[in-house]
């Protein structure tokens, strides 16, 4: 009798204690940090990010993405990296149709994972005319949750742009950006943010 009474006490004591560890779980709030690593979407507040630039002088400095605020509309690019072939048509892409950009307000940063000398080399290079930024500490990359590869000890970031109005709102997000396919899309994007202003 006293053995029965022991192992019911027992499976009794452990049913408690497995229900005590389900309700535990459902009260128990996510970790730290899972609010961080979500993707940002269309509609979110812009991450205020300092951005390399370059004057008409050469002279570097940085701004804050914030600077813009109700100035311009903001462009981030992230590219795999400076002087490959796709990268390179894609930026003097840009390069030749800079007054597309000029006329509808809008800042143009392209952005790789590269030392900011391999941008300003590849700037200089192409004559780019807006900011070529080396996030070398990966530090927009990660904010902006762009995803990037390791090959061979060689670190890319995916061809990926954000662009940003002047109230400093994602409007446009593409994360798989195909240089063929997708810049006249952009440019379509970027002249009705202007068209939304003047209605």
């Amino acid at each position: 009798m006293r053995k029965w009474f022991a192992v019911g006490s027992a499976v009794m004591f452990l049913g408690a204690g497995i229900a005590a560890l389900a309700g535990a779980g459902q009260d128990t709030p996510p970790p730290k940090g899972d609010a961080e690593t979500a993707a940002l979407q269309v509609g979110d507040p812009a991450p205020n990010v300092k951005l390399a630039t370059t004057g008409a002088d050469g002279e570097k400095t940085q701004v804050e993405l914030k600077s813009f605020l109700g100035k311009k509309n903001v462009l981030l690019a992230f590219y795999p990296r400076t002087f490959t072939s796709g990268c390179t048509k894609q930026m003097c892409g840009y390069r030749d149709d800079f007054a597309r950009f000029k006329d509808a307000d809008t800042e143009v940063f392209a952005i790789s994972v590269e030392p900011q000398d391999a941008s300003d080399r590849f700037k200089a290079e192409y004559k780019l005319p807006f900011n070529v930024v080396g996030d070398e500490q990966q530090k927009l990359v990660k904010t902006f949750k762009i995803p990037v590869r390791d090959a061979n000890g060689n670190v890319f970031a995916k061809r990926s742009v954000f662009l940003i109005d002047k109230k400093g709102v994602i409007r446009h997000i593409d994360l798989d950006y195909d240089i063929e396919n997708d810049k006249q899309d952009v440019y379509d994007r970027i002249a009705a943010l202007n068209k939304t202003e003047e209605s």
